[in-house]
């Protein structure tokens, strides 16, 4: 019996003990829970005028490209000091002469072939006047039994005579261009980019002598995405009559540890949708890449080849807000900050987003404080600590 009732009695006992120190322990301490201010950067925006920009890249072309070849045989017998590769030339200068023996011989053949053939033409006028001289004083019953007048007064002659002296004169003209074409000069101002021949080779008939391209102005072919078209004044198809109105083009490079800028000007498109990637080709044109005319001291050349980054100056895009792109979240979700420094998200209507930019037309208003801090679980009526930062939106407004 005593077995039996000693267990039970064990767990009434531990029972009571474990109600007695739960009576007599103290009462938890209640403290009001902890609460941490984000501190966040924020600018206050201005609805404003602007001139947008499309980015855009290509490579420094140039505008004339030129394989110049030989037109006449003959060995080289005088180069120009320019006619080196990379060598700057202007119009009119000689480059390469050949030898010209040969074809000074032809012209003077060709200039006595001409001599003999006018000699013989004015032989020919002679006897077709004498003739008709005789043919004159004959009488009708004498002058029908001719049968060949024609002949007779040596027309058929004459007509040779003169055909002989005009083929004369072609070759002589031939002889003389053949005789030209021994000096090559330079087409245009210019850069020799290769040298394919040298003073004592001889060269073929079609030989390349060298290639070269004009430098009087450089050529960029930037792609503009079907979307930016809207956003630029393009040329119209027969290009613009004055150049003042053409776009403004920044070009930019980075050589070595320096970024240099160049100025351009979009002259022309393409005119065609690339049917792949939906792009518009534009042309810009930069006067004087190499700086051979200004001679502007310390401006950099703008070298053929040369990759840049352009930005084309865009239309006026009125009453919009510009952010950086970063601070719009999905669902046109741009985040704010209330006078009481609590967040607040606000939904914009955006008008395009381009490069680092985006361009709201309609959500915000003068004043509003957009936070610029990336926040990982932003949430509405959150309290926060603002910094109002300032200079971090680039773009050109326009003048008042």
């Amino acid at each position: 019996m005593y077995k039996k009732v000693l267990p039970i009695l064990i767990i009434v006992a531990a029972i009571v003990v474990s109600a007695l120190l739960r009576m007599s322990r103290p009462d938890a301490e209640q403290n009001d829970p902890l609460q941490l201010v984000v501190t966040v950067d924020a600018i206050s925006v201005a609805v404003v005028d602007s001139y947008i920009t499309v980015p855009s890249q290509g490579t420094v072309e140039p505008r004339t490209r030129t394989n110049l070849v030989s037109e006449v045989a003959g060995q080289v017998v005088e180069v120009s000091p320019a006619f080196v590769a990379g060598g700057f030339f202007r119009e009119g200068d000689v480059l390469v002469k050949l030898e010209d023996q040969d074809y000074r011989a032809a012209v003077r053949r060709a200039e006595a072939s001409v001599a003999s053939a006018r000699s013989l033409l004015e032989q020919e006028k002679g006897q077709a006047d004498v003739a008709q001289r005789e043919w004159d004083r004959m009488t009708a019953q004498e002058q029908s039994r001719i049968r060949a007048r024609e002949l007779y007064l040596r027309k058929p002659q004459l007509e040779e005579a003169r055909a002989r002296l005009a083929s004369a004169e072609a070759d002589l003209e031939q002889a003389m261009t053949d005789l030209a074409k021994t000096t090559i000069t330079a087409p245009y101002d210019g850069l020799v980019s290769a040298k394919n021949t040298d003073i004592g080779q001889f060269v073929t008939t079609g030989a390349s002598i060298a290639e070269t391209f004009a430098v009087d102005y450089a050529e960029v072919r930037l792609p503009v995405p079907e979307t930016k078209i809207s956003f630029l004044d393009l040329p119209p198809a027969t290009g613009y009559k004055n150049d003042d109105y053409a776009p403004e083009v920044d070009l930019v490079s980075r050589i070595g540890n320096n970024e240099y800028h160049w100025n351009g000007k979009l002259t022309r498109t393409e005119g065609v949708l690339d049917t792949r990637t939906r792009v518009l080709f534009s042309v810009v044109q930069i006067e004087d890449p190499y700086n051979l005319y200004s001679n502007e001291m310390g401006r950099e050349p703008l070298r053929i080849g040369t990759y840049v980054n352009a930005a084309i100056q865009g239309r006026l895009l009125e009453d919009v807000v510009v952010l950086p792109r970063y601070t719009l979240q999905s669902n046109n979700i741009i985040w704010t900050a209330d006078n009481e420094g609590r967040l607040r998200p606000k939904t914009v209507e955006v008008l395009t987003i381009n490069g680092d930019n985006v361009y709201i037309s309609s959500g915000l208003k003068d004043g509003d404080q957009v936070v610029i801090t990336r926040l990982e679980n932003p949430l509405n009526g959150m309290q926060v600590q603002v910094n109002i930062a300032e200079g971090t939106i680039q773009t050109v407004q326009a003048s008042q």
